[in-house]
């Protein structure tokens, strides 16, 4: 019931722009399916971790994939989102804490993002994240990654992230795999409903 109140929760928050991001949100939950079965053949046994994983919504989601609780991993640096990951996931493994202290080497399955990267402005940070997220991830796993190709234009803190600078920032990996996924926020939030079409 716990989960089913937050998630009913997180829905009444999106107000007057519920469409858009409901839809957008179905995209991605379709697309991460998607990636995750053609990948791995049993989910159950996957260990993910999320970077700045906000209240865990995304995390919820993959538990509904099929991943089991003790293997559900979730990181973000702002205290307060620590204790809305505690509440909204009380049995997988939180870290409250920047990324880049996590200890974890070759651990994980699916080591997963959701426009974090867009709101890193520095170089170097990014750099510092990305190689901290591949070392976390055991060989024969994936970096899943969600984030804006283009600025906000209206938010100077949001700045989009290209194919050049993703397969810079993974200098070591093996292959990499881009998909346009979703409206951007401007235009999906005007056009709403109508989003599915």
């Amino acid at each position: 019931m716990g989960i089913e109140n937050n998630i009913h929760d997180k829905y009444n928050k999106f107000g007057k722009y519920f469409y858009y991001h409901y839809y957008s949100e179905s995209e991605c939950h379709l697309k991460y399916a998607k990636i995750i079965k053609d990948k791995f053949q049993n989910t159950k046994d996957l260990k993910i971790m999320e970077i700045g994983a906000g209240h865990g919504y995304n995390l919820i989601y993959f538990k509904y994939l099929g991943l089991d609780w003790n293997n559900i991993y979730a990181n973000d640096i702002i205290a307060e989102r620590g204790k809305a990951l505690r509440e909204n996931l009380p049995l997988a493994t939180i870290h409250t804490c920047d990324a880049s202290e996590l200890s974890y080497t070759n651990v994980f399955d699916i080591v997963f993002q959701s426009t974090v990267f867009t709101s890193v402005l520095s170089s170097e940070k990014k750099k510092i994240l990305a190689n901290k997220m591949f070392q976390m991830t055991k060989k024969g796993g994936i970096i899943l990654w969600y984030d804006f190709m283009f600025d906000s234009p209206s938010n100077k803190s949001v700045r989009g992230i290209k194919k050049a600078e993703i397969v810079s920032l993974f200098p070591k990996s093996t292959k990499i795999e881009l998909y346009k996924t979703t409206l951007a926020p401007p235009i999906g939030r005007v056009i709403g409903r109508l989003y599915r079409l």
